[in-house]
């Protein structure tokens, strides 16, 4: 198969052939033309000559008869073989004494007609017209050789026939370096093109400055390569946070187990752990399913259930739930709760999994013997819930940076597994997603508090559900 430089320019050959070739005939048609118009207006002028000379020597009465007249006309143009006159029978007058060439003798000849006939071997065109002698018609017969133009429209047929050739080697290798150039760009991005990969979807093929289609076509891919970066970062993301939460169940159930495996236990304490690592193990399930429906799927939306939740249940069963791993890394937890229940409009699996995210922030960066506090109250008129730990707190420099994604400050002293910097950067999209603030304090070495400040009115009314992206946050 030829390749598009190729296809080019073949077909810029074959038209500038084609092109060459009408303007060719078209040009010596027109020569032709032009030749032959010269010739009859010569002719014209030869004829008028004559009619003027004839007046004029009747004008002064010369005595010279007419075949003399003639004669010495034909003379003086030397062209007297080419100069003849017929009378209306037919007969020849002038020349009289021999006979005339073999010339046309149609009727069409009261208005000058022109017409091609070979004399002496050479062709002549010659005018035949009607015209008035002493007061009888008579034919006039008026030739002139064309051996000239023969000779100019000869010398630019072949010509064309040897520049032909030369102008299409000439155009066939204009046409293929003009391929060769316009392409280029589409070299350009063909290169560009294989340098992107899933790596580096964040790159773009350059835009040619020329506005043509080559600039449209590139603007249009950018575009495409920008919606797939965004739908390929969106599934990473959501990996990357499924196996976030995977990790933390995975932990909580270890600990739990850890724990019941070192020490005896009642059965009703057992049965807890049981419960606790069942509880994790759907939570896994549930992730694992959300990832196996993001895999069949072009994109993953989370259906926010909004219901009524209380502040006091959530913050007892997040507590539950991680109070094995504080355990088995000699922390103390604790929570404090308001005399009367506190309730929210949220998702209670999302609120969950952000005191989770939180609790489990808390641990990792709390030394042995520290302790972590959570607590339900009021701010104002905002139902708050605050988690804080005495663990190695944070610089000005890290909390600016805290929530941000994959940003992981090295705080943990060698003492704590690793983070992936994906935690607080999840909480905060929850949070997002319920119209609260999430924020820190936080002093080195002191510890770190975490405030979760919900909306003074409910936003969002009870039992509605509404459509987020993960990629919000």
């Amino acid at each position: 198969m030829l390749s598009v430089r190729a296809k080019l320019a073949l077909l810029y050959s074959l038209v500038m052939f084609t092109g060459l070739v009408l303007f060719g005939m078209l040009t010596y048609g027109l020569l032709h033309y032009e030749l032959i118009q010269a010739k009859q207006t010569h002719l014209e002028g030869r004829e008028e000559r004559l009619i003027s000379l004839l007046k004029t020597n009747e004008a002064s009465r010369t005595q010279a008869s007419i075949i003399e007249q003639l004669k010495n006309y034909a003379l003086v143009t030397h062209e007297g073989n080419l100069f003849h006159v017929r009378n209306a029978d037919g007969s020849w007058m002038f020349p009289a004494d021999q006979a005339g060439p073999d010339l046309p003798q149609s009727e069409g000849c009261e208005r000058p007609a022109y017409s091609k006939v070979t004399l002496q071997g050479g062709p002549v065109l010659v005018l035949c017209h009607v015209m008035l002698l002493k007061g009888q018609p008579v034919r006039l017969y008026i030739g002139g050789a064309l051996d000239e133009e023969a000779i100019i429209l000869s010398k630019y047929r072949n010509a064309l026939f040897l520049l032909l050739p030369a102008l299409l080697i000439v155009a066939s290798v204009s046409g293929y370096l003009l391929s060769r150039h316009a392409l280029k760009p589409v070299d350009r991005i063909t290169r560009a093109a294989l340098e992107i990969g899933v790596g580096n979807l964040s790159k773009r093929l350059p835009v040619p400055t020329a506005r043509d289609e080559v600039q449209n076509l590139v603007i249009a891919w950018n575009q495409l390569l920008a919606r797939l970066e965004a739908a390929v970062l969106r599934l990473s993301r959501f990996s990357a946070d499924a196996s976030h939460d995977i990790r933390t169940s995975i932990t909580v159930m270890l600990a739990t187990a850890q724990l019941s495996l070192i020490r005896p236990r009642k059965e009703d304490e057992y049965r807890h752990d049981l419960e606790k690592i069942v509880t994790e193990c759907r939570t896994a399930t549930t992730l694992l399913d959300a990832l196996l429906t993001l895999a069949q799927s072009d994109n993953f939306i989370n259906e926010v259930q909004f219901k009524r939740v209380d502040l006091s249940e959530l913050v007892v069963s997040g507590c539950r739930r991680v109070e094995d791993l504080a355990e088995s890394c000699s922390i103390y937890l604790d929570w404090q709760l308001p005399e009367q229940s506190i309730s929210v409009n949220g998702d209670e699996v999302l609120l969950q999994r952000l005191l989770g995210i939180l609790l489990d922030n808390a641990i990792r960066y709390t030394p042995q013997h520290g302790e972590i506090r959570v607590e339900v109250s009021w701010s104002g008129m905002r139902p708050r819930v605050t988690v804080r730990d005495t663990g190695v707190g944070m610089p000005e420099s890290v909390r600016a940076h805290v929530f941000d994604r994959f940003y992981q400050a090295d705080l943990r002293e060698g003492k704590s597994r690793a983070g992936n910097g994906l935690g607080l950067s999840i909480g905060r999209w929850i949070a997002d997603a319920h119209g609260a603030d999430l924020a820190v304090e936080s002093t080195p070495l002191q510890g770190s508090t975490f405030h979760i400040d919900f909306p003074e009115a409910d936003d969002l009314p009870v039992s509605t559900e509404v459509t987020m992206e993960l990629s919000q946050f």
